[in-house]
């Protein structure tokens, strides 16, 4: 799998944490371990330029506690990157240059 290149700025997401219930379906959904529960059972950012701003955790989160900025002219976008095969197609000879 891709990983990104570059990221968001760091106050892409955010955690109204007088609205949070601390169910923990946001640290649940975040692959990248952004968000944790924390010892007052409210969810809080510890690893914000973790964030893709893939938005799961807003959009599952059942009080409406997260808010995800969108990218912007102003935010960097995440940029991928692949490796192409050097291979000519369908012959498995490698590429000449």
């Amino acid at each position: 799998m891709a990983k990104p290149a570059s990221n968001f700025d760091d106050n892409r997401i955010h955690v109204k944490r007088q609205w949070c219930k601390g169910c923990g379906i946001c640290t649940t959904l975040c692959e990248n371990r952004v968000l944790l529960i924390d010892n007052r059972g409210k969810a809080v950012v510890v690893n914000p330029n973790a964030c893709t701003g893939c938005g799961r955790c807003e959009t599952h989160c059942p009080d409406l506690a997260i808010s995800v900025d969108q990218p912007n002219k102003n935010n960097k976008i995440p940029v991928y990157a692949c490796q192409a095969a050097k291979q000519s197609p369908g012959h498995g000879e490698s590429a000449r240059a």
